[in-house]
């Protein structure tokens, strides 16, 4: 029998805590058309995660926090996710654990 299996690529985030975060993403299809959404979820509360186009013909998006929104989420291990939607249908293409490490 054959499995079809429609699961987000994992990817694990590391950040410190007061740092700036700035992810280049390229997929290998273009992305116009697309629109994307990214949140840091924890239980107190979520938080946006920017998502700017940075080249979509070429497969381009960058994910973006500044040293504020890292400092809000605090240091601890927490979920992300980024989803991408095109003609009404949604898919969660990358997630995974975003970790805040305290600045030593």
């Amino acid at each position: 029998m054959t499995t079809f299996e429609q699961l987000p690529g994992e990817l694990d985030i590391e950040v410190g805590a007061g740092d700036d975060l700035a992810i280049l993403l390229d997929f290998d299809i273009s992305l116009t058309g697309y629109t994307f959404e990214s949140t840091v979820v924890k239980p107190s509360g979520n938080t946006a995660i920017t998502v700017t186009n940075t080249n979509l013909a070429s497969g381009q998006i960058t994910l973006s926090l500044t040293d504020v929104q890292i400092t809000a989420i605090g240091v601890g291990t927490w979920y992300w996710y980024l989803t991408w939607t095109l003609s009404g249908a949604s898919r969660r293409a990358l997630a995974g654990v975003f970790t805040v490490k305290a600045r030593p």
